[in-house]
């Protein structure tokens, strides 16, 4: 995976920052109400989502988890900023913990988390064979993992789906378990999910 600092999806800054973050919360609230279904989490759960954006799933998973905890990392202050607002009465709470860190060095003891959620960006991550084994020292053994991403931009849904594979392969590489793919048709291109458990 490229590490693309400078684009304004990957890491949110200033006015094309707050744009970007517009945008994302416009056109992924369809895709996060589908990713965050498909960590089926229960309220005690610990639940982590792995660049959070403006925090529409961070929101979502917070309607769900009423005795556990939401908890988020992002490169971008601006992200933080706009999650924050968006789910300030769950931050004060302490129900949503919101960080400003990256994938590859996050700041959790390991095995915290039942659920991990990363919605439309893995391709920013950069190392993805290291980052995914950061994800399994956060996870508990047992907890699922759901990269989720829909490239708008591809040529063809073969090759959205080819996507899916490729990180299929990488979880399965690092030690992920029971890996598997769910696809949903969204247009313009199908969104593709890649699931995998910790082993116990």
């Amino acid at each position: 995976m490229t590490d693309s600092i400078a684009d304004p999806f990957g890491n949110p800054r200033g006015l094309a920052g707050q744009v970007a973050g517009w945008l994302m919360a416009l056109s992924n609230r369809q895709l996060n109400t589908w990713a965050v279904d498909l960590l089926a989490v229960r309220p005690a759960d610990h639940v982590l989502e792995i660049g959070f954006g403006p925090g529409l799933a961070v929101q979502a998973l917070a309607r769900r988890v009423r005795r556990g905890q939401v908890a988020g990392v992002d490169i971008s202050a601006l992200m933080v900023r706009q999650a924050t607002a968006r789910n300030g009465a769950a931050v004060r709470q302490g129900q949503v913990q919101l960080h400003e860190a990256g994938v590859s060095k996050m700041p959790f003891g390991n095995a915290t988390f039942d659920k991990v959620l990363a919605v439309n960006n893995v391709q920013f991550w950069p190392d993805l064979s290291h980052d995914l084994r950061e994800v399994l020292r956060v996870l508990k053994p047992g907890g699922l993992l759901a990269i989720v991403l829909q490239p708008r931009r591809a040529p063809s849904s073969d090759d959205v789906l080819a996507v899916g594979e490729g990180l299929a392969a990488q979880l399965q590489a690092v030690g992920f378990r029971q890996v598997r793919r769910e696809v949903a048709d969204m247009g313009p291109m199908p969104a593709v999910a890649v699931l995998g458990t910790r082993p116990r």
